[in-house]
């Protein structure tokens, strides 16, 4: 018989927990593609800031109903099973084992290297960038396999100290009071002026990078004391925090140079603090946002290395048996765990292949928004499914009921395909590549079996 979760978490708790959950790396480094995307023109991307945290705000509060549904305490996988069945919810698992988790570890990775080579005022080659990876990789890997608690351990201590660099930066950069840095004339002509329209549908998908992170917090539901009231008010609350501080730290940037520079890379987020603080605190900051990014890495491959386990849980494929077993030293799935690795590891070198022959200059960054992009995807057929079930299961226990459901759903949709229509145009050969591995999984789930307990 299992025990139902009880709830614990108060309305200052739960805004802490978006805050925490929302806020990594992803602002320290997706602020050069966003003003790359407007033409450099810090209006329209502090706009876009604001908008991403409108619509993650919205999305968050018609996902946080279907997720106080009945009992089911799990993640988007047993979101998606409640909203169109358990083919969908095996889908859905399926992109998050092999295209999502594995590219936004890789991504963490990557920018992990440049900010140490930033600690550490060495050049960013990518042989250099190539063998922190590979050493970050390898240490977390051996944590997380080898020792549970050790990798509980390096992530809290990360939570305590991820908001330093980004308030510091944001505050001290938006008071700014010196002269600004300019770009260069070359990089100015090389700037692309774009229309309102374009340059914000081109800026969302990087922009909801950053807060990506948020459908987690819709998994504590049944574990927040009033959730009618309090899970709402925390999302609200706590990505409207989230999105004020960004918008700061994006002024702040802007305040210290233009965004031409920052959309052409002659400045970037170590070169303002070693500006406003010099050159010794600055890199100071920069060892804080590596460990911000590691302490990222660390939470979602603790999180990646059950995907398999969870896909195999769920349903008899080949191979299926292997990834259930569980180590008895260490009670984690080890051969799930391996297999996430691998296709991380897969991931990495292909990116660096890539980026060292000149094929695809911004891989990494390609990483970021590609998964982004399919998430939102399945979020919009997710905000469907919640409208859905209000007519074909009206009874069932809901402990949130978003009022003007079909408003908030459609505003959703409306603003998920706006920042697609940002991103698939220019990106279509990788999308089309990454809907098919995609639709792999709808090939796997039919030739399995339902697993029998």
């Amino acid at each position: 018989m299992h025990e139902k979760l009880q709830p614990k978490y108060g309305l200052g708790t739960a805004v802490s927990l978006v805050v925490g959950i929302v806020v990594g790396i992803g602002i320290f480094f997706k602020a050069g593609p966003v003003l790359e995307a407007t033409g450099g023109n810090g209006t329209y991307a502090v706009i876009a800031w604001v908008l991403a945290a409108l619509l993650t705000t919205i999305a968050a509060i018609v996902i946080s109903e279907i997720a106080s549904m009945g009992s089911k305490t799990g993640g988007l996988m047993s979101f998606s099973e409640t909203a169109w069945g358990e083919r969908f919810g095996f889908f859905v698992g399926w992109v998050q084992t092999v295209l999502y988790i594995p590219l936004i570890l890789a991504v963490i990775l990557y920018y992990s290297a440049v900010f140490t080579c930033a600690f550490l005022q060495i050049e960013p080659t990518l042989p250099v960038l190539a063998g922190l990876s590979a050493l970050y990789f390898v240490t977390f890997a051996a944590a997380n396999l080898l020792a549970e608690s050790l990798g509980g351990l390096l992530q809290r201590i990360a939570t305590l100290i991820k908001l330093i660099p980004l308030l510091a930066i944001a505050l001290f950069g938006f008071f700014y009071q010196g002269e600004a840095v300019t770009a260069s004339a070359d990089a100015i002509a090389s700037v692309t002026q774009v229309s309102f329209a374009a340059a914000i549908a081109a800026a969302m998908i990087p922009v909801l990078f950053a807060f990506d992170g948020w459908i987690f917090v819709t998994t504590i539901a049944h574990e927040i004391k009033n959730p009618q009231r309090n899970l709402p008010l925390a999302m609200v609350g706590g990505l409207a925090i989230i999105g004020l501080v960004y918008v700061i730290f994006t002024l702040g940037l802007l305040s210290v140079a233009d965004g031409a520079s920052f959309a052409k890379g002659e400045m970037g987020v170590s070169d303002v603090a070693n500006l406003l603080f010099g050159e010794s605190l600055g890199r100071t900051l920069s060892f804080f946002i590596v460990i911000s990014a590691l302490g990222g890495f660390n939470g979602l491959m603790l999180l990646g290395m059950r995907m398999p386990y969870s896909l195999a849980m769920r349903r008899n494929f080949i191979g299926s048996q292997a990834l259930l077993s569980v180590s008895t030293r260490t009670n984690l799935p080890v051969r799930s765990g391996l297999t996430m690795l691998a296709l991380l590891a897969v991931y990495m070198l292909v990116g660096f292949v890539l980026a060292g022959t000149g094929i695809h200059d911004g891989i990494f960054d390609l990483y970021g928004d590609l998964p982004i992009a399919l998430m939102w995807i399945i979020y919009a057929l997710l905000f469907i499914g919640v409208w859905r079930l209000r007519s074909t299961q009206p009874d069932t226990e809901r402990l949130i009921r978003v009022p003007a459901l079909p408003l908030f759903v459609i505003l959703a949709i409306a603003g998920t395909g706006y920042a697609l229509y940002g991103f698939v145009p220019s990106n279509i050969t990788s999308f089309v590549l990454s809907g098919v591995i995609a639709c792999l999984g709808l090939i796997v789930y039919a030739k399995s079996s339902p697993r029998v307990n």
